[in-house]
């Protein structure tokens, strides 16, 4: 094939925006509403139950120990420091997908107000997992219809 491929600048698009995402710092607003803003590796999930908001963080090759986690009524905020990987002095890294040496965080305006003093965190094999109770004001409650 001669000249440009068409298809190199949807495969670079998509790579950008979807194997790395929030590379830089950047602020993005989901379908959904949620704001998000941010810096570095970290992929999140968000899921909404009637009760919690629950908020899953992927976080390879950083330690528990360099794990910061906020919330202040509708605002979750993780910060984290990735540390370099360990190589001797004969090894050499040759291709990496993770970044190394990256303070990495998310700033997320949740769908409602949380109660702080009620959250959880656990951190497992490279995950981080947030359980964020609702307020009672912001909890889905049925109607009774008369």
């Amino acid at each position: 094939m001669f000249g440009r491929d068409p298809f190199d600048s949807i495969f670079e698009r998509m790579f950008k925006e979807f194997m790395m995402p929030m590379g830089g710092a950047t602020t993005m607003i989901s379908s959904t509403g949620i704001q998000i803003s941010g810096q570095g590796f970290m992929p999140i999930s968000i899921i909404e139950g009637d009760e919690h908001i629950k908020v899953i963080a992927w976080l390879p090759g950083v330690a528990k120990e360099d794990i910061v986690v906020n919330a202040v009524g509708d605002t979750l905020e993780i910060r984290a420091k990735r540390s370099p990987l360990m190589v001797t002095e004969s090894e050499r890294i040759i291709y990496s997908e993770i970044p190394e040496e990256e303070e990495v965080y998310r700033q997320i305006k949740l769908p409602s107000a949380v109660k702080e003093d009620k959250a959880s965190a656990k951190f497992e094999n490279g995950v981080l997992y947030i359980t964020l109770p609702k307020v009672e004001g912001s909890r889905k409650r049925g109607i009774h219809i008369e």
